[in-house]
Protein backbone atom coordinates (compact mmCIF):
# COMPACT_ATOMS: atom_id res chain seq x y z
CA UNK A 1 0.00 0.00 0.00
CA UNK A 2 2.92 2.33 0.89
CA UNK A 3 4.26 1.66 -2.99
CA UNK A 4 0.57 2.59 -3.83
CA UNK A 5 0.33 5.94 -2.06
CA UNK A 6 3.99 6.85 -3.75
CA UNK A 7 2.93 6.14 -7.27
CA UNK A 8 -0.39 8.21 -6.82
CA UNK A 9 1.15 11.08 -5.39
CA UNK A 10 4.13 10.58 -8.09
CA UNK A 11 0.89 10.70 -10.54
CA UNK A 12 -0.80 13.62 -9.31
CA UNK A 13 2.31 15.51 -8.84
CA UNK A 14 2.97 15.79 -12.40
CA UNK A 15 -0.79 16.09 -13.65
CA UNK A 16 -0.18 19.37 -11.61
CA UNK A 17 2.52 19.99 -13.33
CA UNK A 18 1.23 19.46 -16.75
CA UNK A 19 -1.80 21.45 -15.82
CA UNK A 20 0.75 24.25 -15.06
CA UNK A 21 2.40 24.00 -18.34
CA UNK A 22 -0.68 23.58 -20.24
CA UNK A 23 -1.91 27.11 -18.37
CA UNK A 24 1.28 28.50 -19.71
CA UNK A 25 0.60 27.47 -23.09
CA UNK A 26 -3.64 28.56 -22.68
CA UNK A 27 -2.24 32.52 -21.91
CA UNK A 28 0.28 32.07 -24.92
CA UNK A 29 -2.48 31.15 -26.91
CA UNK A 30 -5.24 33.70 -25.31
CA UNK A 31 -2.72 36.77 -26.22
CA UNK A 32 -2.34 35.70 -30.11
CA UNK A 33 -6.10 35.65 -30.41
CA UNK A 34 -6.35 38.76 -29.14
CA UNK A 35 -3.99 39.99 -31.57
CA UNK A 36 -5.04 38.48 -34.08
CA UNK A 37 -8.69 39.68 -33.53
CA UNK A 38 -7.33 43.26 -33.08
CA UNK A 39 -5.55 42.42 -36.56
CA UNK A 40 -8.81 41.50 -37.81
CA UNK A 41 -7.17 38.58 -39.40
CA UNK A 42 -9.78 35.79 -39.88
CA UNK A 43 -7.76 32.94 -40.91
CA UNK A 44 -5.56 33.17 -37.73
CA UNK A 45 -8.53 33.67 -35.62
CA UNK A 46 -10.19 30.44 -36.68
CA UNK A 47 -6.65 28.45 -35.95
CA UNK A 48 -5.98 29.61 -32.86
CA UNK A 49 -9.40 29.32 -31.45
CA UNK A 50 -9.45 25.49 -32.50
CA UNK A 51 -6.26 25.47 -30.91
CA UNK A 52 -7.57 27.13 -27.72
CA UNK A 53 -10.36 25.06 -27.40
CA UNK A 54 -7.83 21.97 -27.83
CA UNK A 55 -6.00 23.20 -24.76
CA UNK A 56 -8.56 23.84 -23.20
CA UNK A 57 -10.22 20.15 -23.04
CA UNK A 58 -6.95 18.60 -22.91
CA UNK A 59 -6.32 20.84 -18.88
CA UNK A 60 -10.18 20.02 -18.07
CA UNK A 61 -9.09 15.75 -18.76
CA UNK A 62 -5.76 16.62 -16.85
CA UNK A 63 -8.05 18.43 -13.84
CA UNK A 64 -10.24 15.18 -13.52
CA UNK A 65 -7.23 12.87 -13.55
CA UNK A 66 -5.60 15.11 -11.23
CA UNK A 67 -8.53 15.24 -8.69
CA UNK A 68 -8.96 11.26 -9.21
CA UNK A 69 -4.82 10.81 -7.96
CA UNK A 70 -5.90 13.14 -5.11
CA UNK A 71 -9.00 11.26 -4.01
CA UNK A 72 -6.71 7.96 -4.33
CA UNK A 73 -4.28 9.73 -2.20
CA UNK A 74 -6.60 10.27 0.45
CA UNK A 75 -7.94 7.27 0.49
CA UNK A 76 -4.56 5.54 0.90
CA UNK A 77 -4.32 8.06 3.61
CA UNK A 78 -6.75 7.16 5.48
CA UNK A 79 -6.72 3.60 5.36
CA UNK A 80 -2.40 3.30 6.00
CA UNK A 81 -2.31 6.30 8.61
CA UNK A 82 -5.96 7.19 9.62
CA UNK A 83 -5.62 10.47 8.22
CA UNK A 84 -9.25 12.40 7.95
CA UNK A 85 -8.99 14.64 4.55
CA UNK A 86 -9.53 18.45 5.77
CA UNK A 87 -12.86 20.19 4.70
CA UNK A 88 -11.36 21.37 1.74
CA UNK A 89 -10.08 18.01 0.41
CA UNK A 90 -13.57 16.26 0.32
CA UNK A 91 -13.69 13.26 -1.93
CA UNK A 92 -14.64 14.50 -5.60
CA UNK A 93 -14.02 18.18 -4.68
CA UNK A 94 -14.06 20.44 -7.60
CA UNK A 95 -15.23 17.26 -9.74
CA UNK A 96 -18.46 18.22 -11.52
CA UNK A 97 -19.18 15.62 -14.59
CA UNK A 98 -22.61 17.40 -14.77
CA UNK A 99 -21.32 20.58 -15.76
CA UNK A 100 -21.40 21.90 -19.40
CA UNK A 101 -18.32 22.47 -21.41
CA UNK A 102 -19.91 26.61 -22.22
CA UNK A 103 -17.89 29.07 -20.78
CA UNK A 104 -14.92 26.79 -19.43
CA UNK A 105 -12.11 28.93 -19.72
CA UNK A 106 -9.15 26.74 -18.49
CA UNK A 107 -8.33 26.40 -14.71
Amino acid sequence: MHAQLYEAQKRFHRACVQINHLNGKLENLQRRYVKAKSDDDKFFRYSLRMRLLTVEGIIKCYCQYACLKKNEVLDLRFKLFGEAPDEGETIYGGVDDDDDDEGYSGV
